[in-house]
């Protein structure tokens, strides 16, 4: 469509950018003198003269979705967020707080971007819309539509250099000063330009509208603009080539096309930027949309021995540079270098020139290639700038980057995965010299854990083993186990030994999760990896792998062993990569320590944990793991160091409920120390009033112990009074034992025994203890029907024979006499 503003006043663009321009907004529509030439094209009346319009191109085949849905009467209004005050001050004075929401149906198309001091928004609407409800305040006070026969321009002015933002909802464009709130700005997908298959440059999105041609209201320049009907994003940076420029856009695609031989063609895939119909010619400067990969990393296509003359060219430049111009050719040669592929001459070249020039390190585009560079040599540490910060409008560029840093460092995969997948057409851009070091790191990094839809990002890879390994794992999470399996049998014989060492590695699991193997030979096989994997580079993911192996078949010191050797092999090896299972086994070596074991398992676990608690950071989860260490420190009689694991775990926790148990073990290990004090501080301390009632009723209990320790025997009876619970019934049993309270004492360990002593099978120590227990209290308190209630339930059971001996005498049906005292009980 050609849209042209005569009335306008041309202002050609300074520098990069299109310049702020003084010319007064397009007219209103409602306003436009009724003088239009009626020969003009079926112009609606209401329009400046000057005014046309005419379609270029529309995709092919044409979509129809959506055709029948189309209103006559779409309305673009406007919705305030915050009731606009203060109306006596002029609208760009005060920020505006409301976002104009424009109504349009799925199948129009919608570029937005920023010309001089107006953002522009073209709608590639083919039927009139009624613009009367727009209305806004603050900086869209300013706002004006011109409503055509096959568009509608909407205008804002900026009276500053804030950013408007276009996000897509369900009843149509949302258009506001401030980022939408609901997700974050930096995480939508962005338009990243590739060659296209049949020449020319594309520009891919999901549902592409049509192509127009416009004279930009600001400077007058030829537009070309290809729409977009779905949130695709835009242009990140302004890109220069052969007769042409492409603007940076929030959404769609804007070529200023300063050679009538530039076209852009609307295509299924997006919008084709042709020159004469055919390529573009691009001197150099690749597709690349962001000032990242154009001018922070200078990256050039070129063929691989014109990037390395380059390079060499660069060199001699800065050797005979002049120190004025010293740091800006060094600056040059450290990107050449980068280009090329010598990313380590690229960081000996640019860590030299920060040595003689050190505030030259401030600029973000030095920091970041130092960092590209750091990344790229292996230097996984050096290279921690990738994940930021960076300025406000580079954010979305770098993020790529930050994949990259991440899957190298492991530990934040997901999070990798999707920034990787978001950008992954544009890594597959970059020149060979860098595109075969950083793309297969993404391809693989997606495959292993993107999830379903950033998958998809995968097809269409070059060939070659990297992507192969690539396309098993894919195949491996869509569900396709055979293929996958089948994908890395065949790659284990890869002449490529990281390629052959990630493949065995999946093989083995798969046979170990499908039962081919037991856990014992997997351990074995991954043990017998070990030498090759260490000249691959992958020994630490292997000691890794085995040891989750050892983790499943609870050999906790072979896994602790087995995650110590792979942190040592490798510097690249990240706590962040490793935590997670060595969280995973300490937590399952304190599980299984604080359920009860032999006291040699006990004391073994207990010095494992001893060994690599200090290697946690602190959190939640290491909480979770210093309670149960603390109860095996106390089951071992340690209470002054199983108080200290209490006591670090419980600022730990984040949990009112955790808290509180974390509180009750450290009272039990007060008690034990003879602190009662302590221990009823520690109970206040972790004390909350939503607490279930079954941690109240332990509390009571733990201060029914204290007020013991006290020797306040009749305030420990009054918490213990009406308590059924095992633990207080025994604590109130004792007391009225220690009183010679008999009658009490049997009423007390009688409710113990109906629920301990089982009618049924032989009977433990403990089981015995507790016949004995009764017995004796039953005779002490002369209570023949308890007596006979506990032969009865033991039977014809057989005790050891000690304890069977004194239990026989007890329950004898003769008058005890109080000689009973002199017998001696097992303890």
């Amino acid at each position: 469509m050609l849209l042209s503003c005569s009335a306008m006043t041309p202002v050609m663009a300074a520098g990069r950018h299109p310049a702020p321009t003084s010319a007064p907004a397009p007219t209103q529509v409602q306003g436009a003198p009724q003088d239009n030439d009626p020969s003009e094209a079926g112009l609606p009346k209401g329009l400046p003269s000057s005014w046309k319009a005419t379609v270029l191109d529309v995709p092919a085949p044409p979509s129809k979705a959506g055709a029948g849905n189309r209103s006559r009467n779409a309305r673009v209004r406007t919705t305030a967020t915050t009731a606009a005050t203060g109306a006596n001050v002029p609208p760009q004075a005060e920020p505006s707080r409301n976002r104009v929401l424009i109504p349009l149906p799925p199948h129009m198309g919608i570029a937005g971007f920023p010309s001089g001091d107006n953002f522009v928004i073209v709608v590639d609407n083919a039927e009139p819309m009624d613009t009367s409800a727009l209305r806004g305040d603050g900086i869209f006070s300013t706002l004006t539509v011109n409503t055509l026969p096959d568009a509608t321009v909407i205008q804002v002015r900026l009276p500053d250099t804030r950013h408007l933002y276009l996000s897509q909802q369900s009843e149509g464009w949302v258009l506001g000063d401030k980022p939408p709130p609901e997700a974050d700005y930096n995480d939508r997908p962005v338009i990243n330009p590739r060659q296209g298959d049949s020449g020319g440059i594309l520009y891919p999105m999901r549902r592409p509208g049509r192509v127009l041609s416009i004279t930009d209201p600001t400077s007058g320049a030829r537009l070309l603009v290809g729409t977009s009907a779905s949130d695709d994003g835009g242009i990140l940076s302004l890109r220069n080539g052969d007769g042409y420029d492409v603007w940076p856009t929030t959404e769609g695609v804007v070529v200023a096309a300063r050679s009538p031989d530039i076209g852009l063609k609307a295509t299924p895939e997006g919008a084709l930027l042709t020159s004469s119909g055919t390529s573009v010619p691009d001197s150099a400067a690749a597709v690349y949309g962001s000032d990242v990969d154009l001018h922070w990393l200078d990256l050039r296509n070129l063929s691989g021995k014109a990037l390395g003359a380059r390079f060499h060219n660069a060199t001699i430049a800065a050797a005979d540079s002049q120190p004025a111009q010293r740091f800006a050719r060094r600056l040059d040669a450290a990107r050449a270098a980068f280009g090329a592929g010598a990313f380590v001459e690229a960081r000996g070249i640019l860590t030299v020139a920060l040595q003689d020039d050190p505030e030259e390190g401030a600029r973000s585009d030095v920091r970041f290639l130092l960092a590209a560079s750091e990344l790229l040599s292996g230097s996984t540490e050096e290279a921690s700038l990738l994940a930021g910060p960076w300025p406000d409008d580079q954010v979305r560029a770098t993020q790529v980057w930050r994949g990259l840093y991440l899957a190298s460092t492991g530990g934040h995969d997901t999070e990798a995965a999707s920034l990787l997948a978001r950008d992954f057409a544009r890594l597959k851009n970059y020149p060979d010299t860098v595109r075969d070091i950083v793309l297969p790191i993404a391809a693989e990094e997606i495959g292993r854990y993107g999830s379903p839809d950033e998958l998809s990002a995968l097809d269409g890879m070059p060939a070659g083993a990297p992507y192969l390994l690539a396309a098993a794992f894919k195949e491996l999470r869509t569900g396709k186990r055979d293929r996958a399996y089948a994908a890395f049998r065949k790659l284990v014989d890869n002449r490529n030994p990281i390629i052959s060492e990630k493949a065995l590695e999946q093989v083995i699991s798969l046979d170990l999760a499908d039962g081919r193997i037991t856990p014992d030979s997997a351990a074995e096989q991954f043990g017998s990896m070990i030498p090759d994997a260490r000249l691959a580079g992958r020994e630490a993911a292997v000691r890794l792998l085995q040891a989750d192996v050892y983790g499943r078949m609870e050999k906790w010191s072979d896994a602790l062993t087995a995650i110590d050797q792979a942190q040592a092999a490798s510097s690249l090896v990240s706590h962040d990569m490793v935590a997670p299972l060595l969280f995973q086994t300490l937590a399952e070596i304190a599980d299984a320590g604080a359920k009860g074991t032999d006291q040699g398992s006990l004391l073994h676990n207990t010095a494992l944990l001893r060994a690599h608690l200090p290697e946690l950071p602190p959190g939640p989860k290491k909480g979770d793991i210093l309670v149960p260490y603390g109860k095996m420190l106390l089951a071992l009689g340690l209470p002054d160091e199983a108080a200290q694991a209490f006591s670090d775990a419980i600022p730990m926790l984040d949990s009112p409920a955790v808290r509180a148990l974390a509180g009750e073990e450290l009272a039990n290990a007060d008690i034990a120390r003879n602190l009662p004090k302590d221990a009823a501080e520690a109970l206040a301390r972790t004390d909350d009033p939503g607490l279930p009632v079954e941690l109240k009723a332990n509390e009571r209990r733990i201060l029914a112990k204290i007020a013991l320790a006290t020797g306040d025997q009749t305030a420990s009876l009054s918490l213990l009074r009406g308590d059924t619970n095992m633990a207080a019934l025994d604590m109130s049993a004792r007391i009225h034992e220690g009183k010679d309270e008999w009658a009490a004492a049997v009423r007390d360990v009688r409710r113990i025994a109906e629920t301990e002593i089982p009618k049924k099978n032989p009977l433990t120590r403990k089981q015995q203890a507790l016949a004995l227990r009764l017995a004796s209290d039953a005779a002490q308190a002369g209570d023949r029907p308890t007596l006979d209630w506990i032969t009865d339930r033991v039977g014809d059971r057989q005790m050891e024979h000690n304890s069977e001996r004194v239990f026989k005498l007890l329950t004898k049906r003769q008058e005890v006499t109080s000689s009973i005292n002199s017998i001696s009980l097992p303890e």
